[in-house]
């Protein structure tokens, strides 16, 4: 037998004896977290038919940047997940006033608002994730809390003049619907996925578009502000992570 028989019958063997590379499997499925930002300017100035618009005239026409921040846990894994959840944001605006008379304040007058909300979130993430295929539709329902408050130029809650006196402070209730499309990353870079989830248990990393239709008026009350988004639709993008 030649020696380059040999040879290719030992690299052969070596090869067959070699165990089988582990398959990789991913860390158990617990929840997501996520954060987003977009643009939101209130409905507020709707309730006076258009004979006052008083947050336009004190804070302009341009959006403020609306920040979130969710976390859920995922109830059904299969075809697709099914999470619920709950998260808080922020959002502020600063404008100039108006005094008794009409005249424009020199002080600073601001709108603080830290939205509330519980959620159920269902992703179709079963393509992504069998199959490799990184896009993953979603829909969320959640039920809204918008805690806010106005202040003065000395950054405190504003309150009105007796004899009705207010305090510039309160909360508004609503709901909303989103739906949206999430792009999972580590169809870029399978390894590197890998790697995270083996480190610090994050599945799957998604890029999102989100678009939330809300109504946050007290569910229709005519006394209570609208703080639902002017636009109609709520567009914001953000980073969701799976674990």
């Amino acid at each position: 037998m030649s020696r380059a028989l040999c040879a290719a019958l030992a690299l052969l063997a070596a090869a067959v004896a070699r165990p089988a590379r582990a398959e990789f499997k991913p860390s158990p499925r617990w929840g997501s977290f996520e954060i987003s930002l977009g643009g939101w300017r209130p409905r507020i100035d709707n309730e006076f038919g258009g004979l006052a618009s008083p947050y336009r005239d004190t804070f302009g026409t341009s959006k403020a940047l609306f920040f979130r921040a969710d976390a859920a846990y995922t109830i059904y894994y299969g075809y697709g997940s099914l999470d619920i959840g709950g998260g808080l944001g922020y959002m502020e605006k600063y404008g100039k006033g108006f005094l008794q008379d009409g005249q424009r304040s020199g002080d600073t007058t601001g709108l603080q608002v830290v939205p509330i909300r519980a959620h159920l979130t269902y992703r179709f993430d079963w393509l992504a994730d069998r199959y490799g295929i990184p896009l993953a539709p979603y829909a969320r329902f959640s039920i809204d809390r918008y805690q806010w408050r106005v202040t003065n130029g000395a950054g405190n809650v504003s309150t009105t003049l007796p004899p009705t006196i207010l305090s510039g402070n309160g909360s508004t209730m609503g709901w909303s619907l989103s739906g949206g499309i999430a792009l999972q990353l580590d169809f870029f870079d399978k390894q590197l996925s890998k790697d995270m989830d083996n480190s610090t248990g994050i599945n799957h990393t998604y890029l999102f578009v989100d678009f939330t239709k809300s109504k946050v008026n007290d569910f229709g009350s005519a006394t209570s502000w609208d703080l639902s988004d002017s636009s109609g639709v709520q567009i914001s993008g953000g980073l969701l992570f799976v674990f």
